[in-house]
């Protein structure tokens, strides 16, 4: 049982905490009904500090500090914390003088019966908030848990407006020469190494970062959560997606087996869903009508920080710039299979079907590859209902007008700041 003391003693200490960092340009609309936020992303992408942001936000707007609680549910003063537990802070908030609380519950999942106790909070007419760590309940769940009476907000790592943030770096409307050459010396930075807050804010070390997380998200939110006994052939999976442009579940039980390791192919079916349940990984399906022809084609195969990629090999710019894009599109709301997908041809294909837009993605238009990423385009509006063109390179600017189809090219870092 936690002692009264304990609970009023874990909230005081929390908020005593200094409040600093990068600002998140996160936003995150308070719901006119009685329903839980959840905070859903990856692993240390920043979910604990974008709690923090809003409770800044709450004080801001003129919300006593005594109606606004933050608890970590794996401080290790609350080990063994029951439902009953939960009650008791609720009345320890009551006593340190709230009536109806804003409750940000990190680590949700480390108390059994969680749900229910945010149910009781919503019912009686408070505020809540909560994320949860995947190693026991993966963050996307929280919804589930809560049977409709949640809405979620993603994380992810640093978009580049936040990287720049983090690097001192304020744009602007006009440049010097000094200035643009250091802008497009963090744009190389951040393709490369992308955006994980950790991994930006200690460059020095930011191999050791990237691995430490992807270590930390293989062990503990799947190798755990799943009993996976095979952690090899795990790894060598993500290294195969990390390094193909296209993926079908049968292609990829194909190349395993092909090196040796032995696996049923249900097996890897499981471990791309573990992947994609743990945020690691997003899959794109094409934009064809037909479900056979969608499984024949396969899906692209994306991991959710370009850092993750660096530390696999993979070097080529064409395919971290592509990458990137894909992030940033889950970024702004899109999600795959509803509004997100790549259009597939005969002969060709553009990246990114992104609502009413088409996406070709090409580190650079030169005339090797000019005609062939501008062709796929005017071949795709014809199969979409997509009203704007554009071809996202990583420097080359300007617009063409093909079969009467304006096209515009961006680079990068302006597509990235719209």
């Amino acid at each position: 049982m936690i002692e009264r003391e304990t609970w009023a003693e874990v909230v005081l200490d929390y908020r005593s905490l200094p409040f600093e960092g990068i600002e998140r340009e996160i936003e995150v609309k308070l719901p006119n009904t009685q329903m839980a936020v959840a905070i859903i992303g990856p692993r240390r992408v920043g979910k604990t500090y974008l709690m923090r942001q809003i409770m800044e936000g709450l004080k801001a707007e003129g919300v006593p500090e005594e109606s606004i609680a933050y608890v970590n549910l794996e401080d290790p003063r609350l080990v063994g914390a029951s439902l009953d537990d939960l009650m008791t802070l609720l009345e320890v908030l009551r006593e340190m003088g709230g009536e109806k609380f804003y409750l940000f519950l990190d680590e949700v999942q480390a108390v059994e019966g969680w749900e229910r106790f945010v149910r009781y909070l919503l019912d009686t007419g408070h505020r809540v908030f909560v994320s949860g760590s995947s190693s026991k309940l993966l963050s996307k769940e929280i919804a589930t848990q809560l049977r409709g009476r949640s809405i979620g907000v993603r994380v992810f790592p640093f978009s580049f407006r936040e990287f720049l943030r983090a690097r001192g770096f304020q744009f602007k409307r006009y440049l010097s020469s000094a200035e643009k050459a250091r802008l497009r010396a963090l744009l190389g930075e951040y393709l490369e190494w992308g955006g994980y807050p950790e991994a930006v804010l200690n460059p020095h070390m930011r191999i050791e970062v990237l691995k430490g997380i992807l270590d930390l998200a293989i062990y503990r939110d799947i190798v755990e959560r799943w009993d996976v006994r095979n952690v090899s052939a795990l790894r060598l999976l993500l290294k195969i997606l990390a390094r193909s442009s296209h993926l079908t579940l049968t292609k990829a039980y194909s190349t395993m087996k092909s090196l040796g390791i032995s696996i049923g192919k249900g097996t890897v079916a499981d471990y791309l869903e573990y992947l994609s349940d743990a945020f690691i990984l997003h899959r794109l399906p094409p934009y064809v009508k037909s479900y056979k022809k969608a499984e024949l084609l396969g899906f692209k195969p994306y991991l959710v920080d370009n850092g993750l990629l660096r530390i696999m090999g993979v070097k080529d710019r064409g395919r971290l710039l592509e990458n990137l894009v894909m992030v940033e599109l889950l970024r702004r709301g899109f999600e795959p299979e509803e509004d997100l997908f790549y259009v597939p041809g005969d002969g060709w294909e553009v990246d990114f079907l992104a609502g009413d837009e088409l996406i070709q993605v090409s580190y650079e238009l030169h005339p090797l590859n000019r005609e062939r990423e501008l062709g796929a385009l005017a071949k795709a509006v014809k199969r979409t209902d997509a009203e704007r063109l554009t071809v996202v390179t990583f420097a080359d600017k300007g617009s063409v007008e093909l079969n009467g189809k304006r096209i515009e090219v961006v680079p990068l870092h302006e597509w990235l700041l719209r």
